[in-house]
């Protein structure tokens, strides 16, 4: 007990200076700065998204194959590299390799995090607990992500150097605690002989084999990357469209704060959720819910448009640990990261295809018209994916 506990702990101070990226509101303007276009940066923006794509599912098999905590390591060191490539590029070229380098480090950190919390308690029998301890990861990640955001605007006014050498400061610190984790004991894939490629093809076919042979988590699946990629959208161009309904940056600026401030509540409290109620009974009243008000983004007015936001991405919080400790439950340990990098491979790669291109349908109908179709979107796939489910089971 006492081990698991100062191992979740280590974690817990890992992830909060590794999420202090202290640019997270402030890039777009600063590569404003350094000349780049609006062409560039989304060029740039498809860059991450592209190595998230690329090796979202290699990566994950660096976790399992080799260890969560060498993959969290290479994580940080590829933080590291972002930090520094953005503070010293005046460049495209350069700020192209700081954006593969930080798509590089969201791959490595992907189910690396969850996996290691979940082997921790499972090696002492407190697999009951993880939900608890995923959301106050969480929230820790989240409450991190809130101070940057804050912190960065002092540190912006005084100049570049304090934001993106603050960021690099902070991610030395957090190779402290990641070296003070303990790799906790797990089950270890078969060595099949051959070259190291066979290893890794023969890793894939297993996270493969996960989603054939669990078809229970494949709604829960299929509608939390839906809404999660739909949620990715909603966030970046909300921006914009609370602007153009009137809003300051002032009042856009707090709405995001609390937004943050509010995920933290709502990661800490979803064991609590959990051991109330029924998960597909969540699952399916959650989805009823996030359609609702989505309805009511789209369509309410004044301050009625901005709670529905908040209420958006507050379900999306409190879902995501019970999601995850319920996919987990179902895994073993060979086979953890790698799983849930092709979970983050099919949602960045729809964020990737309809990112882009609800972009260029805002331009030339509006954004009314482009929510309103993103929302048939999300409903006729998530709708007809479970009538299709409904159908094949009768």
């Amino acid at each position: 007990m006492i081990k698991s506990k100062r191992s979740i702990y280590m974690l817990y101070i890992y992830i909060f200076f590794a999420q202090l990226f202290f640019d997270r509101a402030l890039w777009v303007i600063y590569l404003g700065d350094r000349d780049m276009s609006l062409g560039q940066i989304g060029l740039l923006e498809a860059f991450l998204h592209l190595a998230i794509v690329l090796f979202e599912v290699p990566t994950g098999m660096i976790a399992d194959l080799y260890g969560r905590k060498a993959s969290l390591l290479f994580g940080n060191v590829f933080s590291l590299l972002y930090g520094w490539f953005m503070l010293i590029s005046d460049t495209f070229s350069i700020f192209t390799l700081a954006f593969l380098s930080m798509g590089l480090m969201v791959t490595l950190h992907s189910g690396a995090e969850q996996a290691f919390a979940y082997d921790t308690l499972k090696n002492e029998n407190r697999e009951k607990d993880y939900t608890k301890v995923i959301g106050s990861m969480t929230a820790l990640a989240l409450l991190s992500l809130s101070l940057a955001k804050f912190l960065g605007g002092f540190m912006a006014d005084i100049s570049w150097e304090w934001v993106y050498g603050s960021t690099i400061f902070t991610h030395v610190l957090a190779l402290i605690p990641l070296f003070l984790l303990k790799e906790p004991e797990r089950e270890k894939s078969e060595d099949i002989g051959g070259r190291w490629y066979n290893q890794w093809v023969h890793q894939f076919k297993l996270g493969l084999n996960v989603w054939r042979k669990n078809p229970v988590i494949h709604q829960p699946i299929v509608l939390f990357t839906l809404a999660g990629a739909v949620m990715v959208i909603i966030v970046f161009y909300g921006q914009e469209y609370f602007i153009q309904l009137g809003y300051s940056s002032v009042v856009v600026g707090a709405v995001f704060t609390v937004e943050g401030l509010l995920g933290v509540v709502m990661a800490k409290i979803a064991y609590k959720v959990e051991e109330r109620f029924e998960f597909f009974n969540l699952l399916y009243y959650g989805s009823g819910l996030f359609v609702l008000f989505f309805l009511l983004f789209i369509f309410a007015t004044e301050w009625a448009i901005l709670l529905s936001f908040l209420f958006l991405a507050q379900l999306l919080s409190l879902f995501e640990p019970i999601f995850s400790s319920f996919v987990q439950n179902r895994l073993k340990s060979n086979v953890r990261s790698t799983f849930f990098s092709l979970v983050g491979l099919m949602e960045s790669f729809l964020i990737m295809i309809t990112f882009p291109l609800f972009g260029f349908a805002v331009e030339r109908t509006g954004f009314t018209n482009g929510f309103t179709g993103l929302l048939i979107i999300f409903v006729m796939a998530a709708g007809g994916y479970l009538l299709i489910q409904k159908l094949i089971k009768s």
